[in-house]
């Protein structure tokens, strides 16, 4: 998972421009008068996730009777994606915030969309709260197993709050070698609290990360299988490890947690693969 910055616009900001062109003027005094009750949510969100205890925000909290599910879920998607309306800009700003535009939760796809880290539909009073909006990719966005956490282990990793990438933590193994198969797993480090270790088992389970990985795992190694079989053959197994630990420095040295990180450590510490039993 990468680390990215938070917004620096707050709910207020966006909620006081998405209505501006409001034609219901009684609801948009209203929902004016009502900014400092998206505040208070707001700054709930940020106090529980900041303690891991975002399970105790309740859910379908609403407003008021006016400012409902409907009308708070509408602001985002009429008011906040829309292109034509002003509030267009925050999605936009946040949509941009990902690094090389790669989702930050998987750190492979494209960004797609805003996934609401805590769901509009079951958190409606955060729908335009920007630090509950985050980039991301289509299938991280609809994909995600645990939506709604229940206690603080069950809360996936938030690209604004949590910060892991000094870390050496996501590792590969080789499952079978003719054919091919790669399976991704967690290794957090041992002076990491037990509550963190278990939040990151869980992001990579509840993304379908060690899939994905797998699958772009198995295609790496087919598009150099020629190069590498030609290699263990010219001049033997200690350059083909050579080669596969440069590959792997390469790789550490941009992203100690990508999937490729992993891959290339993985068949470096492979004595089978080594010895060229791969071919």
């Amino acid at each position: 998972m990468k680390k990215i910055d938070k917004p620096n616009f707050s709910v207020a900001d966006v909620l006081l421009d998405c209505i501006d062109n409001l034609q219901n003027q009684t609801l948009k005094q209203e929902l004016i008068d009502s900014t400092n009750q998206f505040t208070i949510a707001e700054t709930d969100f940020d106090n529980k996730i900041s303690s891991n205890t975002l399970y105790q925000i309740p859910q379908n909290a609403i407003i008021s009777n006016t400012i409902n599910e409907s009308v708070l879920k509408g602001i985002y998607t009429d008011r906040m994606v829309n292109k034509k309306n002003i509030g267009r800009v925050y999605y936009d700003s946040i949509f941009i915030s990902a690094p090389n535009g790669r989702c930050p939760f998987c750190s492979v796809k494209q960004v797609r969309t805003l996934d609401h880290y805590l769901p509009k539909s079951k958190y409606p009073i955060l729908a335009i709260t920007p630090n509950n909006l985050v980039p991301s990719c289509s299938d991280c966005n609809k994909d995600k197993l645990v939506d709604s956490p229940t206690n603080s282990e069950e809360e996936t990793l938030h690209p604004y709050f949590d910060d892991i990438e000094n870390f050496d933590w996501l590792k590969a193994r080789i499952i079978t070698l003719n054919p091919i198969k790669f399976e991704y797993f967690i290794l957090p480090p041992n002076e990491w609290t037990d509550l963190l270790k278990t939040r990151l088992i869980n992001h990579f389970s509840a993304y379908l990360l060690n899939d994905l990985y797998s699958i772009h795992a198995v295609e790496e190694f087919e598009n150099i299988k020629q190069q590498l079989t030609k290699l263990y053959q010219t001049v033997g197994a200690s350059q083909l490890k050579e080669h596969l630990l440069d590959g792997y420095k390469s790789r550490y040295s941009v992203n100690k947690n990508s999937w490729q990180t992993a891959f290339y450590n993985c068949l470096y510490n492979n004595e089978d693969f080594c010895n060229g039993k791969f071919i």
